[in-house]
């Protein structure tokens, strides 16, 4: 396993993180255990998780299966979303933050955290406080390194300002949605995090399944997928025809490779220079397996102009389609 730097910060996390949000349900913590384990030995030492998986559980499996392990996982975790019905339960105000994290800690019975991530903007928050709570976090040991996910460039850039300004600790990194059918992070995203020394850990390599090749336009899901489970976010952000036909003809270059179509989406994905680390997270030990081939597979330029012409940089498939939790906000 090659390991990387976060950016240009001095700690070095493997090309692949395992994300963790299936462990609880569907995944039980015997199944997670043992897929935690498989990662750690094939040379995995980054672990991705969030405190609104499975409402804590992810990170109470987590936590107890690295116990003996800790100080050799690089842990990421994250706040934002709703903890509790009242409303202070949630977001990236400093009320929250700081009471998250020390949740965050118990549940995983540990006493930092290496990266810890703003899941989401908060639209109510302004960065001075989010940033200003963060970092007193930071100065009281309970986090190493503090980052976002789901930010825009331009909300990622004002933060880099924020912190700047008030001396706060700065983002290490962002986790934005990244693969072959969604493509928006190239224009601007990815960019400014290349020139700024921004590490990018992106989510959902494999478009939460349309990139197996597993859905066909006008075929029923098939059981037991995602979309067969009536999972919200792959029925709100991608059950597209459009991605469907795109994954069908990816089929012939993972064919070229002697791979499924699976290896050769994540394999894409990790290709691309600017980023840190690529988030797969396996329901089953099978899964990781096969996320594990990845690794082996090298992308070509033909394989990379072959995709181009499919979903041109930066774009993504189907016209007029917007993901319903991040709403265009321009007008």
């Amino acid at each position: 396993m090659d390991y990387v730097n976060l950016g240009r910060h001095g700690v070095k996390v493997s090309p692949l993180c395992l994300g963790a949000m299936m462990f609880g349900t569907p995944t039980d913590e015997g199944d997670a255990v043992r897929i935690i384990d498989r990662a750690f030995e094939a040379g995995i030492n980054f672990i991705d998780t969030a405190n609104v998986y499975n409402a804590g559980e992810s990170e109470r499996i987590v936590g107890r299966a690295i116990k003996d392990k800790r100080h050799q996982i690089v842990l990421a975790t994250k706040v934002r979303g709703p903890m509790g019905e009242g409303p202070n339960d949630q977001g990236a105000g400093r009320a929250h933050i700081i009471r998250a994290v020390d949740e965050s800690l118990a549940r995983m019975d540990t006493d930092y955290i290496d990266l810890y991530y703003i899941h989401a903007p908060d639209y109510d928050a302004s960065a001075e406080e989010t940033l200003g709570a963060l970092d007193d976090c930071v100065r009281a040991g309970k986090i190493r390194y503090v980052a976002c996910s789901n930010y825009y460039a331009w909300q990622l850039c004002e933060a880099l300002w924020v912190s700047r300004e008030k001396q706060y600790a700065s983002f290490a990194a962002v986790q934005p949605l990244y693969n072959i059918v969604n493509r928006d992070a190239e224009l601007e995203l990815l960019p400014l995090c290349r020139k700024y020394g921004i590490g990018v850990v992106s989510y959902s390599p494999l478009a939460r399944g349309v990139l197996t090749g597993k859905y066909a336009p006008g075929q029923a899901p098939p059981v037991g997928s995602r979309a067969e489970r009536g999972d919200r976010r792959i029925q709100q952000t991608e059950l597209r025809d459009e991605s469907f036909e795109v994954a069908q003809s990816l089929k012939p270059l993972a064919d070229a490779h002697g791979v499924p179509l699976s290896r050769f989406a994540l394999a894409w994905a990790m290709a691309n220079p600017v980023l840190t680390s690529v988030i797969v997270g396996p329901r089953t030990l099978e899964q990781l397996e096969d996320n594990l081939g990845a690794l082996d597979v090298r992308i070509t330029a033909e394989d990379a102009a072959a995709v181009d012409a499919l979903v041109p940089p930066g774009e993504h498939t189907g016209k007029g389609y917007n993901d319903p939790q991040y709403p265009v906000r321009g007008r």
